[in-house]
C-alpha cells in the first residue's frame, strides 16, 4: 500500500474531496493511502513534483546563464563575477 513520510513538524494531509484528512500517529510520521488518494497526491502541484508517494523527483534548471573563466572548465553561478580559483573576472557563457 502506498504511503507518505511526513517531514518534521507535519502530521496530516488534508484533501478537498470532503473525506477526513490522512493523519499520522506522530509528527514526522508515516500514513498509508489508498491507491486513489496516492494518485491524487502525485497529481498535486508541489507535492506530486516532490514525489511524496512514488519517490520520483523532477529537477528544474535555472533561468540564468552561468559564467565561465579561462583558467578552468567550471561553469560558475550567474552572480559570480570573479573566479574563485584565479580571481580574474568571469564572462557569460
Amino acid at each position: 500500500m502506498p504511503y507518505v513520510n511526513f517531514p518534521p513538524g507535519m502530521r496530516s494531509l488534508a484533501f478537498t474531496d470532503g473525506l477526513p484528512p490522512a493523519t499520522a500517529s506522530r509528527e514526522g510520521g508515516r500514513v498509508e493511502l489508498s491507491d486513489e488518494r496516492a494518485r491524487a497526491v502525485d497529481a498535486m502541484t508541489g507535492n506530486g513534483d516532490a514525489g511524496l508517494v512514488t519517490a520520483r523527483f523532477r529537477s528544474y534548471g535555472g533561468t540564468k546563464r552561468g559564467r565561465v573563466c579561462s583558467c578552468s572548465p567550471t561553469i560558475w553561478n550567474a552572480w559570480t563575477t570573479q573566479c574563485p580559483k584565479c580571481k580574474s573576472l568571469t564572462l557569460p557563457e
